[in-house]
């Protein structure tokens, strides 16, 4: 028996042990064929699609078939329909049983209770048992007696806690699998995928009554699209990365001069950096602009003491700072 055959009995056993009769006839099916399509599967099973994908998607979950689905074009037609196939992959039907097995042996080892909380003594007239160390201070005549009814007390044959028993049980119920399980790991399970599966299938012969048309796989790698419909692909083709040092002299005054030039056409007008309102100084400087010489203040006298004015020139009667008349005082009229 070579390996594929030992897994299929192993598959095979579980499935009858476990499973309802609908699962047993699909995975009987599926080993007898590699690979069903839904409906070709459905007619053999005589029931219809929605019921089908319930069991499958059941088996599916359990790790015990696998679901494949393509495009495919129907004689006739051109818009190509998925169309759904199931197949077993061995080697993940093998290592679910054996997560199985394990997580059941070990849920039933957390139920059994340790050997030393057996009931060592039973009390034949009210049927309570009691340990030994419980007993040890209701000591009579003949030997223990009962702390309930003060009956003499019994001494229980040896016997397994509930759990042991449960575990026993379940260890030769599980002997079948655990002894495929060891077969199995001698030898080295063939990896199994759709394209061999589909490629060694078994075709269905259906009658007369029931044939569909055929349908013939649609190639996706052909009509792939490469970008997003509507979008052109304006990008580079190519790109160049170029790491230097920054010692070079003459890139660092281009970079100079780009700077300078951007600072140049990015500068504010002097409308926006500067007020149009004209101030005490910012008239003294236009005159001085104007005359190309230091601006001369001039002081206005009125009748009044208490009042001095102090102008520019071009209003001015006294003229402060000439050098020739530095004494030359005129008096306003009032």
């Amino acid at each position: 028996m070579d390996a594929t055959q030992t897994a299929q009995t192993l598959v095979r056993s579980v499935m009858r042990a476990f499973c309802s009769t609908q699962e047993i006839l699909i995975i009987e099916a599926l080993v007898t064929h590699s690979a069903l399509r839904d409906d070709d599967l459905a007619y053999l099973m005589k029931i219809n699609l929605k019921d089908l994908h319930k069991h499958c998607a059941s088996l599916r979950d359990a790790r015990f078939l696998v679901v494949h689905t393509r495009p495919e074009v129907q004689a006739g037609k051109t818009r190509p329909i998925n169309r759904t196939y199931y197949y077993i992959d061995y080697r993940q039907t093998i290592d679910a049983i054996k997560w199985r097995v394990y997580k059941t042996d070990k849920d039933m080892q957390s139920i059994a209770k340790p050997q030393d909380e057996n009931k060592e003594y039973s009390c034949p007239r009210c049927k309570a048992q009691w340990t030994q160390m419980e007993v040890l201070d209701s000591v009579g005549a003949e030997g223990f007696v009962c702390q309930r009814c003060g009956s003499l007390l019994a001494r229980s044959k040896e016997r397994e806690a509930p759990g042991h028993q449960q575990l026993s049980r379940m260890n030769n119920q599980f002997k079948f699998m655990t002894d495929m399980l060891q077969e199995v790991d001698k030898v080295v399970v063939p990896e199994c995928n759709f394209d061999k599966a589909i490629a060694v299938a078994r075709p269905i012969v259906r009658e007369a009554i029931h044939e569909v048309l055929a349908s013939i796989p649609v190639d996706t790698t052909l009509n792939k699209p490469s970008a997003v419909k509507g979008l052109a692909n304006t990008g580079p083709k190519t790109m160049s990365v170029i790491i230097t040092d920054g010692t070079d002299e003459q890139e660092n005054i281009e970079s100079r001069k780009r700077k300078e030039r951007l600072l140049r056409e990015n500068a504010l007008p002097i409308w926006m950096t500067e007020s149009s309102v004209l101030t005490k100084s910012k008239f003294a400087e236009n005159e001085e602009e104007e005359d190309g010489a230091p601006a001369k203040r001039v002081k206005l006298e009125t009748a009044d003491p208490g009042i001095d004015l102090d102008l520019p020139t071009s209003a001015g009667i006294k003229v402060e700072g000439d050098d020739d008349d530095d004494d030359l005082e005129f008096e306003d009229v009032v």
